[in-house]
């Protein structure tokens, strides 16, 4: 008999191949549609991301959190939400069927209208989406909706591949319309797994299920979350027009200071946060058991082992970008002219792969408040920086803004984190595996090749996953993490 596989299993492993399709599609899609083609997308994307941020409320986090807290039943929840969200995403579709005369105002340029336009359908479908793989997390069901990501971006890949090849004769305007075209497609395909394989499983009686105001508890947690993934969206915006200005000032052109704004955020820091997607996924497996033990023995396990795979997961990228960094740029971009930022940032960078799970826990503390509070004091000190150091001392000055930033919003979610659980770490725990950290740091330095760094990873990997075992095997009686009051 087959043995299945687990949840966590399958995340890490589901979770893997979605972040290297993804990446081969991104790179796959820039050497076809060129810089130019590259730019015109980037015009579409914040207003998409924006639409679906608004439309969306967080309503996956929300019902994964109340499903888990069992603060009422699962049909209640589930029809509360969904009466929001298309609400929401109703309001939102109207607003852009709307909003032709903005573009010309803003971009002058109004073809962004016509893929946002087609995008629509994928706002109503990726909206009720979210709310079925919230549902089915906090049931800890993982393997259905990472599986249906990874049917996504299969659809997604081969669909924009197969137009881009059919129509290569026609404009480049054309082919970014194609491209968002089959991102709603494979959105269609995600939808439908999705829809399939929970109604095979459980059956809802949608007119029978009375919700008795409920909306109302949903829209008082889901309207923080939904404010501070606005203001990273608005940061967003605002960041690199502020940049462009404070070095304009310094007598900087816009093409050099657009140039070097692309190497460090197009280049440099999606390279640093690459292993970030393995974090992420141990939060989606983490967030309902936290949420379910709240106040229980086992917490401190659960947040113990989640911590110590994220640092295995960060150390792994932290050698890649300290000693490896100009090989893999060229091996993705052909393009290597961003490595020295890379190192640069590296070893700061660390830090940041541990706020996914700060913010895990203080969402299924319900402290979404925190969460908003932590974000827009992190971003207004950022912006504010931004423009200061980038005026005073150019280049390094708009790093030094940044790696401030990333170190001010890591300790304040740390603070309130550390004030809803109250852990302490073992350093008895913890020494060996920096230590396993230390060799892996140092075999790289001393000796830098693809022999070494295979060698080192496989079998300082295998070390880190001993101690794993010996920590966490279910007969041992002690642990990574000591719980106080």
């Amino acid at each position: 008999m087959k043995k299945k596989l687990t949840n966590i299993q399958v995340i890490l492993i589901v979770g893997t191949t979605i972040k290297i399709l993804g990446l081969i599609y991104k790179v796959l899609l820039t050497r076809i549609l060129t810089i130019e083609g590259m730019r015109i997308m980037s015009f579409v994307f914040p207003t998409l991301s924006l639409v679906l941020c608004l439309s969306s409320l967080s309503m996956q986090t929300v019902v994964n959190q109340n499903i888990s807290a069992q603060l009422n039943s699962s049909k209640t929840i589930l029809k509360s939400a969904f009466r929001i969200t298309f609400i929401s995403s109703s309001i939102i579709s109207i607003f852009l069927l709307f909003s032709f005369p903005l573009y010309k105002i803003i971009y002058q340029n109004t073809f962004i209208y016509y893929p946002l336009l087609i995008c629509i359908p994928l706002v109503y479908l990726s909206n009720t989406s979210g709310l079925f793989k919230g549902y089915l997390e906090a049931n800890n069901n993982f393997k259905t909706p990472y599986f249906s990501n990874l049917y996504e971006q299969i659809a997604k890949f081969s669909v924009t591949f197969l137009l881009l090849l059919l129509f290569r004769n026609q404009s480049l305007e054309f082919q970014v319309f194609l491209c968002f075209f089959s991102l709603m497609l494979s959105e269609v395909v995600s939808f439908t797994y999705l829809l399939v394989k929970v109604k095979k499983k459980h059956r809802f009686a949608y007119k029978m299920i009375h919700t008795n105001g409920y909306e109302k508890s949903i829209l008082k947690q889901a309207l923080p979350l939904t404010l501070e993934q606005l203001a990273v969206t608005i940061t967003g915006y605002l960041e690199p027009l502020i940049f462009y200005y404070a070095m304009g000032l310094r007598g900087m052109t816009i093409y050099e200071s657009t140039l070097y704004y692309t190497k460090v955020c197009s280049y440099a820091i999606p390279l640093l946060l690459f292993a970030q997607f393995g974090v992420y996924s141990i939060t989606k497996y983490a967030f309902p058991k936290i949420t379910r033990n709240q106040g229980k023995k086992e917490l401190h396990t659960i947040l113990s082992k989640a911590f110590f795979l994220s640092f295995i997961i960060a150390a792994c990228n932290l050698v890649i970008s300290l000693f490896y960094a100009k090989e893999t740029l060229q091996l993705m971009y052909k393009d290597s002219s961003a490595y020295p930022i890379v190192e640069k940032l590296a070893i700061f960078y660390l830090l940041s792969y541990f706020n996914p799970l700060l913010i895990c826990i203080l969402q299924s503390y319900k402290q979404e408040k925190k969460l908003l509070i932590s974000s827009i004091a992190s971003y207004s000190i950022t912006l504010g920086l931004v423009f200061l150091l980038t005026y005073l001392y150019g280049e390094t000055g708009f790093l030094l803004s940044i790696l401030i930033g990333n170190f001010i919003k890591f300790s304040l979610l740390l603070f309130f984190a550390n004030r809803a659980v109250h852990f302490k770490p073992n350093l008895k725990r913890i020494l060996p595996l920096f230590c396993v950290i230390g060799v892996y740091v140092g075999m790289n330095y001393f000796h830098k090749s693809l022999f070494a760094f295979i060698t080192s990873t496989l079998l300082c990997g295998l070390l880190a996953l001993l101690l794993f075992y010996l920590f966490y095997n279910k007969n041992r009686k002690f642990s990574y993490v000591k719980m106080h009051k």
